[in-house]
């Protein structure tokens, strides 16, 4: 297999004035497997769709590699899997059912309508195809997203028993770790390339971030007493300026008493203000040299959320509960107190009644049959995060007040966590799923509340976004029910971390 050769390649998009990437020049061996990481919104799946050819910037991207994407579109999702598959993609059916055999997963999957899996069987079915071809190079976009922490693993060790390399965008930095052996990290509108896994690029990263910034804190402390100066020079100037003018009118009187040289004070004090001006344009030139050294380090300014702890200690309590849904059991024998100030995980696999607990808590599963106890404190202002934020729709203006929040503290929220402005007007259901996730995020953290149900906040964010909400969390301690599939991510926030069987 050939390499993959970038050459001075620059991209943006016909409705933006500012580029995405600038000049990039890498050579990537088609052996590592590369994860790709950066923050959203700056081109992870733009830089995909460039090898892909989906796009076209400035450069040159040179390689002899025919290249597989995750995931398909799909068209029909009534259609059956396996038909349906081969209507986009060409593939031998044994070649599909090899894949999907090493990954641990049923090929009877493929006789079911597509809509008929669940979406960790779909995403395991799409993953499976794209290394169909063995003599494809697999670009992979997101394939943890709603996956449980088994259906991680599985997908984690699948990958790893794979010789062949691959280039996989994913936030979530457990499962990074395990499948990868480069980092290509997208900074600004750098792109840096960096050996090792995950928590190797993270360590590197922090140690270059530690000492630019204490280099940037040194710079600017010489720019400082620069300027210092500069305003000393200034006023220098201006008095020598002003000494001019009262000299001159001073010697007129002298003059006419003593005829002695008119231009003699003048000229003094021209020489004294070319001098002054020499030496202003000198320290702006080194200031600017100054600024010219200053690394331009990634900030991640802090979130603020609207919790307001209730009196009452305890705020839900459930005992010995059991859920059913369609005479099928959910989970059983479930035991779960939430305080104030306590985040608390509630953990298991896929289809377990975690998002239909919450949904019995807010009175919104009617279909359920449980036994055992649960109670939620009454009066509580609930703060609800929905794994489906596909509902919320409008322009984010209508939407504040559809849903009686600022819109202020909203837009502040969302510029916080690098929202782009030129979104500020789009449609909700128009944006990108990071962007639409976002926006579900800031309403909840905006949102005046006692209590949190949060449904798989993480996914879709970007690891900035988890580390501003992670620092948040930690600093706040509201009171919240977590359902979350990103182990970094729990083992950060949660006070208590609760298992369904």
């Amino acid at each position: 297999m050939s390499n993959i050769r970038i050459s001075n390649l620059s991209f943006r998009y016909e409705d933006s004035s500012e580029n995405i990437f600038n000049n990039l020049d890498l050579d990537l061996d088609s052996f590592w497997k590369l994860g790709l990481v950066g923050r959203n919104g700056r081109g992870k799946t733009t830089f995909l769709n460039l090898l892909r050819g989906k796009l076209h910037g400035l450069g040159k991207i040179q390689t002899k590699l025919n290249f597989s994407y995750y995931s398909i579109s799909i068209n029909d999702p009534t259609n059956i899997t396996l038909y349906e598959l081969q209507d986009q993609v060409q593939f031998e059916q044994w070649e599909l059912e090899r894949e999907l055999n090493l990954m641990g997963v049923d090929p009877n999957l493929l006789w079911q309508p597509f809509n008929t899996l669940s979406g960790g069987e779909q995403t395991k079915v799409l993953l499976a195809l794209s290394f169909t071809d063995q003599d494809s190079f697999p670009l992979i976009d997101e394939p943890t997203n709603h996956l449980d922490e088994d259906s991680r693993k599985m997908v984690s060790e699948y990958l790893k028993k794979h010789d062949k390399g691959y280039i996989v965008v994913s936030h979530d930095r457990d499962f990074l770790n395990q499948v990868t052996d480069h980092i290509l990290a997208i900074e600004n509108t750098e792109m840096h390339l960096y050996q090792g896994n995950y928590a190797s690029y993270e360590d590197t990263k922090q140690k270059r971030d530690e000492f630019n910034q204490a280099k940037n804190i040194k710079l600017g402390c010489e720019i400082k007493g620069m300027n210092k100066k500069y305003v000393r020079f200034n006023n220098w100037s201006d008095s020598i300026e002003a000494q001019k003018y009262s000299g001159m009118k001073t010697q007129y009187i002298i003059n006419r008493r003593t005829q002695l040289n008119k231009g003699a004070i003048g000229h003094a004090a021209a020489k004294m203000m070319k001098k002054a001006i020499n030496m202003q344009h000198r320290l702006d030139r080194k200031i600017d040299a100054k600024k010219g050294l200053m690394t331009n380090i990634e900030e991640v300014p802090e979130l603020t959320m609207n919790f307001q702890p209730n009196y009452h200690q305890t705020l839900i309590e459930a005992q010995h509960l059991s859920l059913k849904i369609a005479g099928n059991d959910l989970f059983k024998n479930l035991n779960l107190l939430i305080k104030n100030h306590s985040v608390v995980s509630l953990e298991g696999k896929n289809g377990s009644g975690k998002s239909t607990f919450i949904k019995l808590l807010l009175g919104k599963q009617n279909e359920v049959g449980y036994q055992g106890k649960f109670v939620l404190t009454n009066g509580l202002t609930i703060s609800y995060l929905p794994q489906d934020f596909t509902q919320y729709t409008g322009t984010l203006k209508h939407f504040a007040q559809k849903h009686k929040i600022s819109y202020e503290e909203l837009l502040s929220n969302l510029k916080k966590m690098g929202f782009p402005r030129s979104a500020f007007n789009t449609p909700i259901e128009e944006m990108s799923m990071g962007q639409q996730k976002r926006v579900a995020l800031a309403k909840s953290l905006v949102e005046l509340a006692n209590l949190y149900l949060w449904d798989e906040p993480a996914n879709y964010l970007d690891v900035f976004n988890q580390d501003q909400l992670i620092k948040l969390l930690k600093e706040v301690k509201p009171a919240m029910l977590l359902i979350e599939h990103d182990q970094y991510f729990i083992e950060q926030v949660a006070s208590q971390r609760v298992k369904l069987r």
